[in-house]
This record gives C-alpha cells, sequence and structure tokens, in this order.
C-alpha cells in the first residue's frame, strides 16, 4: 500500500502550498527516520521508502536564484492542515512544526521553481544519539569549570535543514617568497663562520577545488557552520521534500553573489597556505615577497544539510552547540576557562609538591 501524498492550498488569500504525506495504515503523518533513513509513522511505527521525485525542472543558474532572492516577498500566514491554526513562519523558513498540534508543516513553495534545491543530505544521526555525543565532546576539556558536568543541563534540540551554497572553483596565478639556506661552515683563525645561500622561489599557481560549503542563512552563525563541517558529499542525493518531514528547513536569504566573497577569501588562504607549505619545505628565514593568485567559481550548486542546534545552560548562561546531522561531529563555545585553569594550575602544583616531598621523604630514609 503506496503512502498517500497531499499537497493542500492552505489560505486561499494567499495561495501558499503545504506538503503533508500520510500513513498507508492509520493516516498520521510520516517523518523521516535518519537511523532507518525512510519514512516512519510516530503512531504506529509503519515504515515506508522515500520516493525519489525525478528531475523535471532544468537546471538553474546561481544568477538566476540571486534575482528570484532580491524579489521575492514575505510568507507571513499558512494554516496547519491537521488543526487548521494559523501559523506564522518567517520568509525563509520552508518546514516547521505547529506549535498546537505538533504536526510537521512543509512548505512546498519555498522549495519549488527557481529556489528548489540541487541537493541535500538527509539526516544519519538520530536525536537520542545527541546528548551523550555532547556529553562526550566537553568531558575532556579539562580547564572546564568542574561543576560544568554536573550542573549544565541540554535544552531542547532542533534538526535543521541549513541551506549552503556549493562551490567547485579553481585557484590561478602565481607566488614568490624570500628565502635562505645554511651554506658551507669553516674557521678563520679563532672564528667560526657559515656562509649563508639566498633564493627568490618563484611558483605558478594551478589548483581545483571542490564541494566548498558556505552556508547561505543570515541567522546562524558562520563560525559554527564553517567549523561543523566536514560533509561526505558522496551522499548526497537529489532533493525531495519527503526528507524534510520531521524537521526544520530554512530557505537560503544570501545570495550566490554574496556568498562567493567568503567562499573565495577563504579559498585563496587556503591556496597560499598550500603553496607556501610545498615551495618552502627545507628552507629557513622565508618571507613572502609576491603573492597574485585569483579564484574563481566554474560551479555553484543550492544544497540543504543536515545540522543540529542546541544550547546547554550553565550558571544561567546559554551555550550554542552544532552537532553534524551526518557525521556526529559536535561544535560549540564553551564557558570561560580562567577558573578552569586557576583549579589546573594548583592540582599541578600540589601534585608537583607532592612528589618533591615524596623524594625528600626517600632521601631521608635513605
Amino acid at each position: 500500500m503506496q503512502p498517500e501524498r497531499r499537497k493542500v492550498v492552505s489560505n486561499k488569500a494567499n495561495s501558499k502550498p503545504i506538503y503533508e504525506q500520510k500513513c498507508p495504515q492509520c493516516g498520521a503523518p510520516l517523518v523521516f527516520d535518519p537511523q532507518l533513513g525512510k519514512m516512519k509513522c510516530e503512531w504506529c511505527g509503519c515504515v515506508t521508502e522515500v520516493e525519489q521525485v525525478a528531475k523535471t525542472e532544468p537546471q538553474i543558474e546561481s544568477k538566476e536564484r540571486d534575482f528570484v532572492l532580491e524579489t521575492m516577498e514575505p510568507l507571513p500566514i499558512y494554516n496547519c492542515v491537521s488543526c487548521g491554526a494559523q501559523v506564522i513562519a518567517p520568509a525563509e523558513s520552508g518546514a516547521l512544526t505547529c506549535p498546537y498540534c505538533k504536526n510537521h508543516i512543509v512548505l512546498t513553495e519555498q522549495f519549488s521553481g527557481k529556489i528548489k534545491p540541487d541537493g541535500i543530505i538527509p539526516f544519519k544521526i538520530p536525536p537520542k544519539k545527541l546528548q551523550s555525543s555532547v556529553r562526550e565532546y566537553y568531558k575532556n576539556k579539562k580547564l572546564l569549570p568542574k561543576t560544568f558536568f554536573s550542573k549544565s543541563r541540554l535544552g531542547p534540540v532542533t534538526g535543521i535543514y541549513v541551506p549552503f551554497w556549493l562551490f567547485d572553483c579553481d585557484v590561478s596565478g602565481s607566488a614568490s617568497y624570500n628565502a635562505s639556506k645554511p651554506g658551507k661552515s669553516y674557521t678563520v683563525g679563532d672564528y667560526y663562520c657559515m656562509d649563508t645561500d639566498h633564493y627568490q622561489l618563484d611558483r605558478t599557481v594551478s589548483m581545483q577545488f571542490a564541494n566548498l560549503a558556505v552556508d547561505a542563512s543570515k541567522r546562524i552563525a558562520d563560525d559554527l557552520m564553517d567549523t561543523v563541517q566536514p560533509y561526505d558529499f558522496s551522499e548526497l542525493k537529489p532533493f525531495d521534500v519527503q526528507y524534510l518531514a520531521g524537521f526544520v528547513a530554512d530557505r537560503f536569504d544570501e545570495s550566490a553573489r554574496e556568498s562567493q566573497k567568503r567562499n573565495d577569501a577563504r579559498v585563496l588562504r587556503t591556496g597560499a597556505d598550500v603553496v607556501s607549505s610545498l615551495t618552502t619545505k627545507g628552507y629557513y628565514r622565508v618571507s613572502n615577497c609576491d603573492n597574485s593568485m585569483k579564484a574563481s567559481v566554474t560551479r555553484a550548486r543550492y544544497v540543504l544539510l543536515p545540522v543540529y542546534l542546541l544550547h546547554v545552560e550553565f550558571e544561567k548562561k546559554q551555550y550554542e552547540f552544532a552537532v553534524n546531522g551526518q557525521t556526529g561531529r559536535v561544535v560549540g563555545k564553551l564557558p570561560d576557562t580562567k577558573l578552569g585553569e586557576r583549579i589546573w594550575y594548583w592540582k599541578f602544583f600540589a601534585a608537583g609538591f607532592a612528589a618533591a616531598a615524596a623524594a625528600i621523604a626517600a632521601l631521608v630514609i635513605l
């Protein structure tokens, strides 16, 4: 028995389509289960396959998406299919949960036409594993205040498909370095002498980069989205709204043109580091005298990547963490470690004092 698909116009005035897939057994909404990789009913446990929707739309250029973004109007109000309540959604929201009946709502208009994603990596890590992963992340941080382990509380967890621009680009140009190496050594009378050889290292640069992910949401901290990577893009799948069921999803609100500036800066830094490490190995007193490398994007794709966002409360402060929904990688800001550093210092001092005392006692006994 095949699951029933529903595409319902929620509000005649606004004509905003809402997507909902029903369980073939009990009629309850289906959600995507990361552990099974399939659609699952939260009520009766029925499991069905994710049906890949064939791509019938042409490839959309990033510049066309930029134009759509600049001319789009907010999408303020939707009616929940299950309970009829009116839900106000931010303009960038593409999937959300009804605050009244907890039904999962997918706003199909946010992911269609010229703003349809080119691909998606589904969630792979189930929410029940997150608490242990986060605790595992910070338990080995020895400079943290000791009470952080006992008093911190894990807040609500949000599984969100974050919009990213995926860039392929070339880096080309040239780089030059001044460097030196020790030469011959010899003695002149009472003096020891050593020659120094000086070099100018000129290199022509040609590099290719693929799948450089830059988040396209202004509402989420860039540093979190940069450090929660990498993703395995061999698991990138054709976009299907069924993967969004049970999660929150955002549409991009930063154009490819804007994100490309961050991408170019990052790839040029990486390229410069790679060229420097390969060119100057074995030399010392190295200085960069010229760098004319440039980045050019060869392809830009719009994709949705899985991230869990959560907060840990400690001493009335909120600490934000992000978990890679594919790999389980945990990143986030931890409390100020000054107290932890003082504790660690006194423990180290006490341990050293105890060891010295024990050594003195052994000498006395001897």
